[in-house]
């Protein structure tokens, strides 16, 4: 199979394709983290799934008031996307981290 060499594809993939990569496999790392630290520290205990709000100042400095219902749906997002990418033998994961350059954050 001939190389592709064409200039635009080369910097297409170079700016592009491998940066995406890259963002796509730092979110399944930093998702990785969050749910394990949110299962070491007993998360749900910690924050539980009501709506409560969290007290952070958030209503004083002009970001979204989150509830512990806001937090815990995160958590299971970053869940989910961890489960799709582990799915069918790591095959969206392995996508990811083959064109991968700088995988961590």
């Amino acid at each position: 199979m001939a190389a592709i060499e064409t200039p635009q594809a080369v910097k297409f993939s170079n700016e592009k394709i491998r940066p995406a990569a890259d963002a796509l496999a730092q979110l399944y790392n930093l998702a990785v983290m969050v749910v394990a630290e949110w299962h070491a520290i007993g998360g749900v205990k910690l924050i539980p799934n009501t709506i409560g709000t969290i007290a952070d100042n958030s209503d004083k400095d002009g970001r979204t008031v989150i509830t512990g219902a806001d937090a815990v749906n995160v958590i299971t997002r970053l869940q989910e996307f961890v489960t799709d990418y582990e799915a069918g033998g790591n095959a969206k994961l392995n996508t990811a981290l083959k064109p991968a350059v700088n995988p961590m954050r």
